[in-house]
């Protein structure tokens, strides 16, 4: 699934030209010497503070590895539904498993399947669907050395020691999805209230995404409803930052609206538009963390009340699943934030 050249081409160059997006070489970093790695860092923190998005070149994972995940992702998604329903998600406590067109978002046009790093039960074993699940569980270590080493950068930056971010994620559960649009009818998606998943930010510490040549994907800013596109560019990884981190660094990093609508019509003009698919990664610290705004300056403010990382997750995830914690009550979180 990966871009052609001269798709790519075209691609980073309109990343290039709106400047909305920074492009960063990571590599510099994960092999440069300790002056690479904070000019590295510093880029990262600045798209992180002013954008909240940036594309890493030079990450890490092999794009070969990247592709075999969309195959599987194909093979997967092209089960007949009641065999995918074998998987369904329904506790909010794991969130992992099979989501049906409709159950996340009735507005939204998308089915997916969650993955995680210790919990599997709801997943395809090699037998059922050969080579999934052991490819998957690869795929997601490498995903979060990468997430670590970015949340490293921002470490760095702030002067919180290079492995602050490493005592709070030693029993870290991310949630590796992946995400099916069916093709679909243009005038379906371009409804009032419709779309392939509607503007949101994501509610972690930040989110890794791998995304295939059918674009969509738009982001808000300044969150004033100007949406701009992020396209796809070959070798990349789109990284964003989520609500956690924003409150946890007190507001210096931006979590961004984002949402994934039709493709342009000069790439695609037919009634129909194709199937889009994409991989991202949610980076969640440990249960038990307490997120406590970190204050760097004699004087500084708390902009948000502290809560508890568990909670917090599992209420977003009841809220977007529409599911209900264990004893049929409806999932509530102490501690509300004093602003958003």
């Amino acid at each position: 699934m990966a871009v052609s050249k001269s798709e790519s081409e075209s691609e980073s160059e309109s990343a290039s030209d709106s400047q909305t997006i920074p492009l960063v070489s990571f590599d510099r970093f994960l092999t440069g010497d300790r002056t690479a790695q904070k000019a590295v860092a510093r880029e990262v923190y600045d798209a992180f503070s002013g954008v909240g998005f940036v594309y890493l070149r030079g990450h890490g994972i092999a794009q070969g590895r990247v592709d075999e995940i969309f195959e599987l992702a194909q093979k997967f998604f092209s089960l007949p539904l009641e065999a995918k329903l074998k998987y369904k998600l329904s506790d909010a406590h794991v969130n992992q498993g099979y989501t049906a067109d409709g159950a996340e978002g009735i507005n939204d046009h998308k089915e997916c399947y969650e993955h995680r790093r210790f919990a599997n039960d709801l997943c395809p074993s090699d037998e059922a669907l050969s080579g999934f699940k052991s490819t998957l569980d690869l795929f997601y270590q490498q995903c979060f050395v990468l997430a670590m080493n970015v949340l490293k950068c921002l470490a760095m930056v702030m002067d919180l020691g290079d492995d602050f971010f490493d005592a709070i994620t030693k029993r870290a559960d991310p949630q590796l999805r992946l995400l099916h649009y069916p093709a679909i009818e243009r005038k379906v998606v371009e409804q009032e209230g419709h779309a392939r998943i509607n503007a949101h930010t994501d509610f972690g510490l930040c989110t890794l995404l791998f995304q295939d040549n059918i674009g969509g994907l738009e982001i808000d800013p300044k969150h004033d409803g100007n949406f701009v596109p992020a396209p796809p560019i070959e070798g990349t990884v789109l990284i964003n930052i989520a609500d956690l981190l924003v409150r946890f660094t007190n507001g210096r990093v931006k979590s961004t609206r984002h949402r994934v609508v039709s493709p342009s019509l000069e790439r695609f003009p037919g009634k129909v538009i194709p199937a889009r698919f994409s991989i991202p990664f949610f980076v969640h610290p440990d249960p038990e963390t307490l997120i406590d705004p970190i204050l760097l300056n004699q004087g500084e403010q708390k902009l948000y009340e502290p809560v508890n990382a568990g909670e917090w997750r599992v209420w977003n995830t009841s809220k977007d699943y529409r599911l209900k914690a264990d004893d049929g009550q409806e999932v509530r979180l102490r501690r509300v934030a004093v602003a958003t």
